[in-house]
C-alpha cells in the first residue's frame, strides 16, 4: 500500500492538488520557490507514522494545481486559496509549515486567515522585505515579456548555472540528487505547468510579506523556527533572526549539517525537532 498519495479538489473555479499521508492531526506543508509539493515527499511519511495527517499542496503555479490565467498567482491569493482549500476540507485549524516562499505564504495565512492556522512553524523561510535575492528579481522581469516560457521551449532552463546554484544550496551536494524532478519537471516540460509557474514569477512581490510584518507580532498561536544552518539564501543571521524578533517568544530549532532545503535534505532532524516542539506546548 502506498504511503503518500495525490488527491485532487475543486475550491471555486480553482483546482488544488496535493500529496497525502497518514491519519491524524492534520499538519499542511507549504513548498518554497522553485520546488513543489514532491519536496515534503520523505517528511509527510514520517509525519504519517508519528500519527498525523500530513497534507503537501502544490501552491499556485506549481505542480499539479490549476488556476485560470486570470487569477492571484501572488504569495497573497496562495495564502487566501489554501486557507479556502482547508475550510472546505473542514482541516482548520492546521499545523502550518511553510519552507522558503511557502513560509511566506504560511505567515500571511497566520495573519490574516487565523482560523486556518492552530500553530505554526517555519523552516529557512524568507520575510518581510528580505528578498527577492537578484537571481529572483531576473526572473521576475524576464517572465513579464513571456521571457521563461521561451527559455524553456529553447532548453536554456534548467542550465548548468542554475543546478549549480541548487547544489551550493546544500550542505552535502550529494544531497542534491533526485532534486531535479522536484525542480523542474512541471515547470519546463509541461506548456501548462510553464504558464502557471510564469504567472507566479509575474506576481511575486516583497509586499506580500512587508504588509504582514507587524501582524507576526500579535499572532496568538505557538511559533517555531527550524532552520538548516548552512543556508546561503536565507541564512539564519539574516531572515531567520528577524523572524525571531518578529515572532512572539518563537521555539528554534538549528539543524547542523544542513542547507537550504531541509524538507529534502533534512527530513528526520526537521520532523524530530517539529515533534519535540509540539509535546512540550
Amino acid at each position: 500500500m502506498r504511503t503518500v498519495e495525490r488527491q485532487s479538489a475543486a475550491v471555486g473555479d480553482a483546482e488544488v492538488s496535493a500529496l497525502t499521508a497518514g491519519k491524524g492531526p492534520p499538519v499542511v506543508l507549504l513548498h518554497g520557490i522553485p520546488t513543489g509539493a514532491a519536496v515534503w515527499e520523505r517528511v509527510l511519511v514520517r509525519l504519517a507514522h508519528a500519527g498525523y495527517q500530513g497534507l503537501a499542496p502544490d501552491l499556485p503555479g506549481y505542480g499539479r494545481t490549476r488556476l485560470p490565467p486570470t487569477a492571484d498567482h501572488s504569495l497573497a491569493g496562495s495564502a487566501r486559496l489554501i486557507a479556502d482549500w482547508l475550510a472546505d476540507r473542514g482541516s482548520a485549524p492546521a499545523w502550518i509549515v511553510g519552507h522558503d516562499s511557502g513560509g511566506a505564504v504560511a505567515q500571511i495565512m497566520a495573519v490574516r486567515h487565523p482560523s486556518s492556522v492552530g500553530r505554526l512553524t517555519l523552516t529557512n523561510a524568507i520575510a518581510d522585505g528580505w528578498w527577492p535575492a537578484p537571481r529572483a528579481r531576473f526572473a521576475k522581469a524576464v517572465s513579464r515579456v513571456g521571457g521563461y516560457r521561451a527559455a524553456t521551449r529553447l532548453g536554456l532552463v534548467p542550465n548548468p548555472v542554475m543546478r549549480w546554484q541548487i547544489r551550493r544550496a546544500f550542505a552535502d551536494a550529494a544531497a542534491a540528487d533526485g532534486i531535479d524532478a522536484v525542480l523542474w519537471d512541471g515547470k519546463c516540460r509541461d506548456p501548462a505547468g510553464r504558464a502557471a509557474f510564469e504567472r507566479h514569477l509575474v506576481a511575486l512581490t516583497p509586499r506580500d510579506t512587508a504588509q504582514v510584518t507587524v501582524g507576526l507580532g500579535e499572532l496568538a498561536v505557538p511559533c517555531q523556527l527550524v532552520w538548516g544552518a548552512d543556508d546561503p539564501f536565507q541564512p539564519w543571521r539574516g531572515p531567520g533572526r528577524g523572524l525571531e524578533e518578529l515572532l512572539p517568544s518563537p521555539a528554534v530549532a538549528i539543524l547542523e549539517a544542513c542547507g537550504h532545503f531541509t524538507p529534502w535534505e533534512c527530513p528526520q532532524g526537521l520532523v524530530d525537532a517539529m515533534l519535540t516542539w509540539a509535546e512540550g506546548t
